[in-house]
């Protein structure tokens, strides 16, 4: 049976009118099938098959994909944990004097952590009367609840000293009935703000680090969200937009994953902000501190997590198993990249 997501993906395909023709699009897609010896789905998600994609061949396949992360893994599997763990990786680049988002207390079920005391909270009341404690202590009015080994922007939520009295019990059961880290709000960079103030909108930095040690960047692009949404990440339906490595500047044309529209963006839907040219903040900081956080992982590839704040990049989270798909999609083909083809040439 077809998935809902599967049935969205064929009708938008069937209904893209930026489409090549079907014979050219048949040609394409059996010279993959036979390549990559397996159905080529991504042909079809990654967009390859409209008329302005002439280099589809330079695009990664779902098996060069996997092939590749696990190889990166191989490198230090005593190190996924570290990526993976929010808490750890806090820790890790608090001890190496790497911004990132300071975290207040963190849970393991109902047993929470803060100050270095451990307390107990036995119920919906306890959670709430704990938060009451916590906002009387600290000068700060939101924070930001995560699972400590949450991916793709799933149960994320926002805690508001306004309205902490009403969170919804399930949301606090849920809270109590696994593991989170609360952690403080990050003030995005002004700029950031003006294409869209409700979510932080972070940059996603692909890296290799090679066998001696020098670190490139692969890919790189800014996740964006629509107004009103917390989350820009592209699986909660966001922009992303990809920008020179080198500059740090936006290029012209933002994307939406397929599932969620597979739009095609020139601007903010919502602020109007053009995206062409438009300069990342502090992006010369930002190369910097992603090469210093490399250095503490011997895992050759990652993505990174980096907002901008008024003073600066701050390193949010790092991913070992990341999307290197989208990266290569927003890279136009990853292949191209002298350095990353001789890469996969060694590992095929």
């Amino acid at each position: 049976m077809i998935s809902k997501r599967n049935k969205r993906i064929l009708l938008f395909f069937f209904r893209d009118k930026n489409k090549k023709k079907w014979l050219q699009i048949i040609k394409e897609f059996a010279i993959l099938f036979i390549s990559h010896k397996k159905l080529p789905v991504d042909y079809i998600t990654h967009l390859l098959y409209r008329k302005n994609v002439y280099n589809y061949k330079d695009y990664l396949s779902i098996n060069e994909d996997k092939k590749l992360l696990s190889w990166s893994e191989s490198f230090a599997k005593n190190q996924v944990e570290l990526a993976e763990n929010k808490l750890l990786f806090e820790e890790l680049l608090f001890k190496n004097n790497i911004s990132t988002p300071r975290i207040f207390f963190h849970n393991l079920k109902n047993i929470f952590f803060y100050n270095e005391n451990v307390i107990t909270l036995n119920s919906e009341q306890d959670f709430i009367s704990f938060l009451d404690s916590f906002f009387n202590e600290v000068n700060i009015d939101r924070i930001i609840c995560k699972p400590i080994d949450g991916i793709k922007g799933k149960n994320i939520f926002i805690i508001d000293i306004k309205t902490f009295q009403k969170i919804d019990y399930d949301l606090i059961n849920l809270v109590l009935s696994k593991s989170f880290i609360f952690q403080e709000l990050i003030i995005q960079h002004e700029s950031l703000s003006k294409i869209n103030n409700s979510s932080i909108n972070t940059l996603r930095i692909a890296t290799y680090k090679n066998e001696k040690n020098e670190v490139e960047i692969l890919a790189g692009f800014l996740r964006i969200g629509k107004m009103g949404a917390i989350l820009d990440n592209a699986h909660a339906g966001g922009i992303v937009v990809p920008f020179n490595k080198e500059t740090g500047k936006m290029l012209s044309e933002g994307l939406q994953l397929l599932d969620k529209g597979g739009g095609v963006y020139y601007k903010h839907p919502d602020s109007g902000v053009i995206f062409d040219d438009f300069q990342i903040p502090f992006y010369i900081q930002v190369k910097e501190i992603v090469i210093k956080a490399c250095s503490l992982f011997n895992l050759p590839l990652l993505g990174w997590d980096v907002a901008i704040t008024p003073d600066g990049p701050v390193i949010v989270e790092v991913n070992h198993n990341f999307h290197l798909k989208l990266s290569d999609r927003m890279e136009k083909g990853l292949k191209n990249n002298p350095s990353f083809k001789k890469l996969l040439d060694e590992i095929q």
